[in-house]
């Protein structure tokens, strides 16, 4: 299966001795073990060219991938990328990033597919791994018709089809947790019932005119099925995190396609307290499909030691989900959870090995 890999970091040697030999004896990790595997988080949005989450990646062994977004509440796309290059050029053995396109000038669609693939072409020029849609393809834009663009709009087809040529992998942040289609106190985390409140314009539930969820899922499956040869990232569970039964039936049906976790961890904790085991299962039998992600920001205006203690309490708290055991709890989840426990070989797949495969050159480590 024809795949095309960026180059990400050569691991120094030494480095790569410590991780292959260290808790040979046990099949699991343990929390001891955080500081010496080395991992990759693949979803971050670094809008600043501070590089604090960069250097506590190199405290906590955690390679960074920042992923450019057209969204209103960030810098403009091409500050975005010039962020992103600055960045990379500083710190080569430990950044990467994924670009995206603007959606102006759509009507125009003979132009718009020129500037768009030109976009991409220097994009990838400059050490681009990837291309992410957003919610907004689906939810925000209209057409001259006042309908809602899908990302099944044949217009797209020229765009993606050069993506899928390049061997670039396509990330879609298509749609939402399925919580934004319900009123608030009927959401199952407080993560989203907390994003929701304070973003009416994106919870559907107020908005029955816009595209349903099936709609949505509906659209990408479409264009999905138009690229068979297309890598595909599900970013935040692909907007499946409510149904362990919904992600499998779509990692068979489209073997390309890998889920990230980015904001949807909890949506995982929550499944968790429901049926642990049918969880944990699901991570075993699928984890060449998974890849762990965070969807940590950080902006020119943050707090730099709040940053500091987001970033490593997000990523120590997430390997202890899946590398242990443990009780735990946390405030996106009402109640208390188990961690989950995988197989040293799925947690190596999830936080390396995957990434490694789909996105990136590189030594098996």
């Amino acid at each position: 299966m024809k795949r095309h890999f960026k180059s990400l970091l050569p691991c120094l040697l030494g480095f790569i001795l410590i991780t292959g030999s260290c808790n040979k004896e046990s099949e699991f990790y343990s929390m001891d073990d955080f500081y010496l595997i080395e991992k990759i988080d693949t979803h971050t949005h670094i809008n600043t060219n501070s590089p604090l989450v960069i250097e506590q990646g190199i405290n906590d062994n955690m390679r960074v991938v920042t992923i450019n977004t057209d969204a209103w509440d960030v810098q403009s796309i091409s500050d975005q990328q010039e962020i992103a290059i600055d960045l990379k050029n500083r710190f080569p053995d430990r950044f990467e990033y994924a670009t995206t396109f603007s959606m102006e000038g759509w009507e125009d669609a003979e132009t718009w597919v020129e500037n768009t693939i030109a976009y991409l072409e220097k994009s990838f020029e400059n050490g681009a791994i990837g291309v992410k849609v957003w919610k907004s393809i689906g939810m925000t834009y209209k057409d001259e018709n006042d309908n809602f663009i899908m990302i099944d709009h044949p217009q797209f087809d020229p765009v993606i089809s050069y993506i899928e040529e390049q061997g670039q992998p396509l990330l879609g942040h298509l749609g939402e947790p399925k919580n934004c289609w319900l009123p608030l106190d009927e959401m199952t985390t407080n993560n989203d019932r907390e994003y929701f409140e304070n973003n009416p314009q994106y919870h559907l539930y107020l908005h029955p005119d816009n595209p349903s969820y099936d709609e949505i899922i509906q659209a990408t499956n479409n264009r999905l099925d138009k690229h068979p040869d297309l890598d595909y990232v599900g970013i935040h569970l692909g907007s499946m995190e409510w149904s362990i039964e919904m992600m499998a039936e779509h990692l068979d049906r489209y073997p390309r396609m890998v889920l990230d976790m980015a904001h949807r961890i909890p949506h995982l904790q929550h499944h968790s307290q429901q049926d642990r085991e049918k969880l944990r299962n699901f991570f075993i039998e699928y984890q060449d499909q998974l890849i762990y992600s965070t969807d940590l920001q950080h902006y020119i205006d943050s707090d730099p030691d709040e940053i500091n203690e987001l970033t490593h309490s997000t990523w120590i708290g997430d390997w202890e989900f899946f590398v242990t055991d443990h009780t735990m709890e946390v405030w996106q989840v009402d109640g208390s959870f188990q961690g989950l426990k995988l197989p040293r070989e799925v947690v190596d797949k999830l936080y390396r090995k995957n990434a490694q495969r789909w996105w990136f050159s590189g030594s098996e480590l």
